[in-house]
């Protein structure tokens, strides 16, 4: 049986990982065995952010007693998780990709057995403008988010780890992910 990998995407807010995870997903329409995981939020979608599954936190919480999540975190005040197809592709041998939470690696790792680790970061200025830009909280609060960051411990039987500074030019960027993604997938 193929040996499937998930690639977590992790990085502070504002790096722009939902902007570079959408245009590598359209880069790599062409390839079934790259998937990109639609999380399930309880924030409701905005149409300009990460295009997600919302359920109330209630319903969150009932939806993962049951078993319907494989992974799953909180961060910022909100439910994150990711459907059990996730787990059924790396089982199938496919590249699976999410952006997830840099404290829920080393249980992903646990659940998707083979984990590579793809970093986007931003200059602190970039993050705290593309925050404040989004109209959710104010230049201040964004100030505090980037100043709390959380350090980044990748799991050392991590198969592999790549930086992406999504600083510059945004196409840059994605195709760095998106060669990244598609050598992760071999």
């Amino acid at each position: 049986m193929p040996e499937g990998v998930f690639v977590a995407i992790v990085g502070p807010s504002g790096a722009g990982k939902d902007t570079l995870l959408k245009a590598a997903a359209e880069a790599l329409s062409h390839r079934p065995d790259i998937i990109f995981v639609r999380r399930v939020i309880t924030r409701t979608s905005d149409g300009v952010s990460e295009d997600h599954d919302t359920l109330t936190p209630q319903a969150f919480e009932a939806a993962r007693t049951a078993g319907l999540f494989c992974l799953s975190w909180r961060a910022h005040g909100l439910l994150y998780g990711l459907p059990h197809s996730a787990l059924d592709a790396v089982r199938r041998g496919d590249a699976v990709v999410a952006n997830v939470s840099r404290t829920v690696l080393v249980d992903a790792v646990q659940t998707f057995g083979r984990l590579a680790v793809v970093e986007i970061t931003a200059d602190p200025e970039a993050l705290v403008e593309r925050i404040a830009a989004r109209g959710r909280e104010s230049e201040e609060d964004a100030r505090e988010r980037v100043a709390r960051s959380v350090t980044l411990r990748v799991p050392p039987t991590a198969c592999n780890y790549v930086q992406i500074n999504n600083s510059g030019p945004m196409e840059i960027a994605r195709e760095r992910l998106v060669r990244s993604l598609v050598s992760m997938s071999l």
